[in-house]
């Protein structure tokens, strides 16, 4: 009678790759989220003004809201040793770069080059962390 194979053993857990790395993704997931939360504030105040139409501009906001709230959530799972932020923060980083690079083909210059700047430094470094992060149901 065949025995059935044992399941591969999990690696353990590697150390974070430098003590700073958490604290410093955290910080700017919330400075992405800062900054989502100002341009649904300008959304809101275009609304108000007459700049943009009141379906469009308070639906912007509210989405833009909605993320920032979620990346709220991202920076605060990333300092927990949580999964949620690494992989939200890693799908987020795709959609900014995308957001970078159409905004720099609509001469929009400086926001595009920060957008793409951010959306790179934290792919990386939310990359870095893939390993130190538990997995789900581990015993960490």
């Amino acid at each position: 009678m065949p025995t059935e194979p044992r399941p591969a053993a999990r690696p353990v857990d590697a150390a974070d790759p430098s003590p700073r790395s958490r604290p410093t993704v955290a910080a700017l997931l919330g400075i992405e989220a800062l900054m989502l939360a100002a341009t649904a504030t300008y959304s809101f105040l275009g609304v108000s003004g007459g700049a943009l139409g009141a379906t469009f501009g308070v639906g912007l906001g509210v989405f833009l809201l909605l993320f920032a709230l979620a990346l709220a959530f991202a920076a605060r799972s990333i300092l927990s040793r949580g999964r949620f932020g690494l992989g939200f923060g890693i799908t987020w980083q795709l959609f900014q770069a995308l957001v970078g690079v159409s905004l720099l083909r609509g001469a929009l210059y400086w926001q595009g080059a920060l957008a793409l700047l951010l959306a790179v430094a934290l792919f990386v470094l939310l990359t870095r962390l893939v390993r130190s992060t538990p997995l789900p149901g581990g015993d960490s």
